[in-house]
C-alpha cells in the first residue's frame, strides 16, 4: 500500500504541483499568453485566468511542502532521539529552516507575478530553487550520516544523484539567464521570444533548465514516500476544563512542535 503513514504528502505534493504546471502551460499557449517555446514556469501563470489557477493551486503546493518538510524532521528527530548524535540533530534543524524558506518561496512566487512585482517574485524563486538546492544538499548529508543505521546505501546515492544534477542545472539556468539578459533587444516581449531575436538560444537554455531543475525537485521529493510509510503523526485533543467558562489548568507534559 503505497498510502501507509504519512506517504500521502510528498505523493499529494508532487501530483499536484506537476498538475498546476501543466494546467497553466495548457491554458497560456491555448490563449497565446506566452511562447509555445519552453516558457518559464512563471510565464505560465501571469495573466488570468491561469494566474489565478497558478496562485490558488501552487499556495496549496507551498503549505504541502512545509508539511512534508516539517514531517521530515519529526521523523529524523524520533530516529535521532534514541542516539546521542548532536551532528543529526543540528543538520536536522538547519534543514527545516531552509526547508521553511524554501515553502515560503513558493508561496512568494505564486503570489506575485513577475510582470507586476519581479522583485519579489525573483527573490521567491531565488528561495525555492537557491535555497531549495542546499536544502536537498543536507537532507542528502543527513541521509550519508543515518546510513547504515536506520537507512541504506542506495536511497543516498538517489539522493546525492539528484541533488547533483539539480545543483548543475541551476548554475547553467542562472548563467543562461544572465547572459539572455544582457543580449536581448529592449523591444523583447518577455512572454513571447522569438528565434531571430538577440539572446534567444541563452533564454531557451535556462527555461529549459528551469523546468530540469522543478522536475528534479519533484522526484527527490518522491524519494521521501518510503520513508514516510513507516511514520505515523496523531493529532489529539485533551480537554482541561468541564465548562469552557471555566479557567484551565495545564497539567503533565507536552511535547512541543519543534522539540
Amino acid at each position: 500500500m503505497c498510502c501507509r503513514g504519512m506517504s500521502y504528502l510528498p505523493l499529494l505534493l508532487v501530483l499536484l504541483t506537476a498538475t498546476t504546471f501543466i494546467v497553466t502551460y495548457i491554458i497560456a499557449i491555448a490563449k497565446h499568453d506566452v511562447s509555445p517555446d519552453f516558457p518559464y514556469i512563471s510565464d505560465t501563470g501571469t495573466k488570468p485566468p491561469e494566474s489565478c489557477i497558478f496562485s490558488l493551486f501552487l499556495n496549496m503546493c507551498a503549505a504541502l511542502c512545509l508539511c512534508t518538510i516539517y514531517v521530515r524532521y519529526k521523523l529524523v528527530e524520533v530516529l535521532g532521539d534514541t542516539t546521542e548524535d548532536t551532528k543529526l540533530r543540528r543538520l536536522n534543524k538547519l534543514g527545516l529552516g531552509l526547508g521553511i524558506l524554501t515553502a515560503l518561496g513558493l508561496s512568494l512566487v505564486a503570489n506575485f507575478q513577475e510582470t507586476n512585482v519581479e522583485a519579489v517574485h525573483l527573490t521567491g524563486a531565488a528561495l525555492v530553487f537557491g535555497v531549495g538546492v542546499v536544502y536537498a544538499l543536507i537532507q542528502t548529508s543527513l541521509t550519508y550520516h543515518m546510513e547504515p543505521e536506520f537507512n541504506g546505501k542506495y536511497i543516498c546515492r538517489v539522493r546525492l544523484t539528484l541533488t547533483i544534477i539539480s545543483a548543475l542545472v541551476m548554475v547553467m539556468t542562472i548563467a543562461s539567464a544572465t547572459v539572455s539578459r544582457m543580449q536581448k533587444d529592449s523591444k523583447t516581449d518577455k512572454l513571447h521570444w522569438k528565434p531571430d531575436e538577440p539572446g534567444f538560444a541563452a533564454h531557451i537554455a535556462s527555461t529549459v533548465g528551469e523546468w530540469i531543475t522543478a522536475l528534479v525537485f519533484l522526484f527527490y521529493f518522491l524519494t521521501f514516500v518510503r520513508d514516510f510509510m513507516r511514520l505515523k503523526i496523531d493529532v489529539r485533543p485533551q480537554i482541561y476544563v468541564r465548562h469552557l467558562d471555566e479557567e484551565p489548568t495545564y497539567p503533565g507534559e507536552y511535547t512541543r512542535l519543534l522539540a
